[in-house]
C-alpha cells in the first residue's frame, strides 16, 4: 500500500519516484530561492532579484518544468 502511495502520481506522469522527486525538489528549492530576494525586494525595491528568480524568470522555469513539458524533453533524448 505504501508503495502504491508513493509511485501513483509520478507514474502518472511519466516518471519514477526518484525523478519526481528530482525535480519536485528542484521546483521546491527554486522557488524558495525566488521567495527569498522577492522578500529582499520588498523591503528594498532598489535590489533587484537575481536572474532566475524574477517573475518572468520563474514563470519560464515552472513552464519548462511541468510533466508534460518534462516528458517531451524526454522523448527528444
Amino acid at each position: 500500500m505504501l508503495r502504491n502511495l508513493l509511485t501513483k502520481h509520478p507514474e502518472s506522469v511519466g516518471e519514477t519516484y526518484w525523478e519526481h522527486f528530482r525535480a519536485a525538489t528542484r521546483v521546491s528549492a527554486k522557488c524558495f530561492a525566488a521567495s527569498l530576494f522577492q522578500m529582499v525586494h520588498a523591503v528594498l525595491p532598489f535590489v533587484n532579484p537575481p536572474l532566475g528568480t524574477n517573475v518572468e524568470s520563474m514563470k519560464d522555469f515552472l513552464e519548462e518544468i511541468s510533466p508534460s513539458n518534462r516528458k517531451k524533453k524526454e522523448s527528444m533524448k
